[in-house]
């Protein structure tokens, strides 16, 4: 009974002029920080998401290497015929395992000379990547019999050595003695990693396996791909993954096979991981200052209206109503207004983040930023989260105003009154 009565006071409550512009102020307050909030959420996640799948797109989510050397090792093969495989291809989320071989060459253009990672596949290897980031051309096809001397390579390359599609590159292979070979260039691709793809071509693994004096079956690494149509929320999955296959190897590893190494893409590369965990810091640096600019105008709305309705509380005091109940109606009243605010922040979220989302409105500097638009990720787990946090607080500090209401004595605001 009480609380009802409480919500019937706060419904009846309403602001007049400075108190009800105060309340807009508050409100709009509410809806801008938590717009702002969703955005930072969505963008990071984002971020995190659409680089992960970038840089897991080059070497795998997971990589099994020989033990201290490097996953595009082109001296000492890792023998790939492991007796445990079929039970890492069955752990949930793995897509793929596959034979990888690496071999570095140099490639000649009329003013320079660059160096240029060869990355060998086969024909059950999954091009769906390279196929989403082609920008001229075709994929490469290694599904004949007689070995391919079709290549693919990033657009940044064949600007700098003034290749195109459908030309002819002569790749000089340094090693106890030179060995040239000519590729035909069949696609260009832009993943926007600089770093990443300006130094990798893609060619058939028997062509790096033939340089190297390797048999079949021999690999510089063995890249596991794992489901990342979850977004960023694979990488709890990748972490699953990465335990469960090396709980596999040390229970099923027999004596005939070779010693593998186990890495994530994390441990490829830091440098890029470390900058995505730094988002998490902003993140968290931009709920904290939305959050106090909206308590504090909720802060400032509340106490108007306490100011306005001082007299009101000495009556509902002097009828016997604790102090604790009328906190609430005020808390009640503040309450609705931080909902309103929050559905108008949402509402206003989703629209500018769809928006972003399908249409790529805002764009970036990928030498900077790795990409070259603003990515979100949509989470309705993430948004109701925020919401959920965000009320909580704000219910927090509003008890901060309503504790005013404590140091009210009925007489005198009556007799004002």
């Amino acid at each position: 009974k009480d609380m009802n009565l409480n919500l019937f006071i706060a419904k009846k409550i309403r602001g007049r002029g400075l108190s009800s512009v105060s309340n807009g102020i508050a409100c709009v307050s509410v809806a801008v920080s938590i717009w702002i909030i969703l955005a930072a959420v969505a963008i990071a996640g984002g971020f995190k998401s659409e680089i992960s799948k970038r840089a897991s797109g080059f070497t795998g989510d997971i990589v099994l290497t020989v033990p201290g050397l490097d996953y595009m090792n082109d001296v000492y093969p890792l023998h790939s015929d492991l007796s445990y495989l079929p039970s890492i291809k069955s752990v949930q989320g793995v897509l793929s395992v596959n034979e990888v071989a690496y071999k570095p060459g140099m490639i000649k253009s009329e003013k320079d000379v660059y160096g240029v990672m060869f990355k060998g596949v086969d024909s059950t290897y999954s091009m769906r990547f390279f196929q989403e980031f082609l920008t001229e051309g075709r994929l490469p096809d290694f599904s004949a019999n007689r070995m391919s001397d079709e290549v693919l390579i990033s657009d940044r390359l064949a600007k700098l050595l003034g290749y195109g599609t459908g030309d002819r590159m002569t790749v000089y292979f340094i090693g106890d003695q030179v060995r040239v070979r000519r590729f035909l260039i069949t696609g260009l691709y832009d993943v926007q990693l600089e770093s990443l793809d300006e130094k990798l071509a893609v060619v058939d693994v028997r062509q790096i396996r033939r340089l190297n004096g390797w048999e079949e079956h021999d690999a510089s690494c063995l890249e596991v791909a794992v489901d990342s149509r979850g977004g960023y929320s694979s990488a709890g999955l990748c972490d699953r993954v990465y335990e469960e296959t090396g709980r596999i190897i040390m229970t099923e590893d027999e004596t005939g096979d070779a010693p593998v190494a186990v890495s994530r893409i994390s441990d490829i590369y830091p440098g890029l991981f470390d900058w995505l965990a730094l988002l998490d810091l902003n993140v968290l640096v931009v709920m904290v200052l939305m959050m106090a600019v909206a308590g504090f105008n909720m802060i400032s709305g509340l106490l108007i209206i306490l100011f306005e309705k001082i007299s009101m509380i000495g009556l509902l005091k002097s009828l016997g109503m604790r102090t604790s109940s009328i906190c609430k109606i005020f808390i009640f009243r503040g309450g609705a207004i931080v909902l309103k605010g929050m559905v108008w922040g949402n509402a206003l979220a989703l629209v500018v983040l769809l928006l972003q989302k399908w249409l790529k409105i805002i764009t970036l500097d990928p030498d900077n930023y790795f990409v070259n638009f603003v990515p979100v990720e949509i989470s309705l787990s993430h948004i109701l989260l925020v919401d959920a946090a965000a009320f909580a607080v704000m219910l927090l500090i509003m008890i901060l105003p309503s504790l005013f209401i404590s140091g009210v004595s009925p007489d005198r605001t009556l007799k004002v009154s």
